[in-house]
């Protein structure tokens, strides 16, 4: 096997071309390597907002399963109020609940914006992540409003014969909760329209409590007869601390 020695260099110029080369390839296989890492980077943080949006979107589609108790319940108190201002004979309302609102999870995006790490994907993909958080966001701020209303709303439980100032705050916050509910349903769709659009569907059987259902909640009791007392509700929902 024939073995060549290193030639020598001849003059400053030469040293310095062979030095060049040195330096660029090292300056190139720091970049690859540099770039092999923000790929990863962006590949996770990618996959953690996209299962975040997902789980997102399944417990706040949960809501369509209490919709009809939702809108059935609007209806009823409609019709409650209605009577009471014409002053008719009426019976009091026992039990009204609330639809409840669950939280929305964005640890995951918030800690890869944090991080810098959604600096590291295309500017389209940060777009569509952005405003799909920003619709499910409207949906989190309609559903809190919507909860205020409902809790208004409860003031009726109970009263024989409301006096005109319950009456007239009792219009309002229904007038409210008829608002909310379809607000938020609409940005509901739009969230899961922008998600769609990147290929992100609801995780089923997944929520946000450890991946199991819940205790009963208020909804509960929106699918429950409005007449029914209180105490027959707290025997029938599985809330360890009952109906409120």
């Amino acid at each position: 096997m024939d073995i060549h020695k290193p030639k020598p260099w001849h003059g400053l110029r030469e040293f310095l071309k062979e030095y060049l080369i040195i330096v660029v390839a090292a300056l190139g296989a720091e970049a690859v390597v540099q770039s092999l890492h923000e790929r990863r980077l962006s590949a996770e943080a990618r996959e953690a907002v996209r299962a975040e949006i997902a789980l997102d979107l399944a417990n706040f589609q949960r809501r369509a399963q209490w919709q009809p108790c939702i809108d059935r319940r609007l209806s009823e108190l409609s019709d409650f109020l209605s009577k009471a201002d014409r002053g008719e004979p009426i019976r009091p309302v026992e039990i009204i609940g609330n639809p409840g609102a669950p939280l929305l999870q964005t640890q995951r995006w918030d800690a890869a914006t944090a991080g810098g790490r959604t600096s590291l994907l295309g500017l389209d993909e940060q777009h569509d992540f952005a405003r799909i958080y920003a619709s499910l966001a409207s949906v989190m701020r309609h559903e809190l409003a919507e909860d205020e209303a409902w809790s208004d709303l409860m003031a009726l439980e109970g009263v024989e014969r409301p006096a005109p100032e319950l009456l007239a705050r009792a219009q309002t916050a229904l007038g409210r909760a008829r608002w909310e509910n379809w607000a938020l349903r609409g940005n509901l769709r739009e969230a899961v329209e922008f998600a769609g659009y990147i290929g992100v569907r609801p995780t089923p059987n997944k929520l946000a409590v450890g991946g199991v259902a819940p205790p009963a909640a208020d909804h509960e009791l929106l699918c429950m007869p409005i007449w029914m007392p209180h105490a027959e509700a707290a025997k029938r929902v599985r809330d360890p601390l009952g109906s409120y």
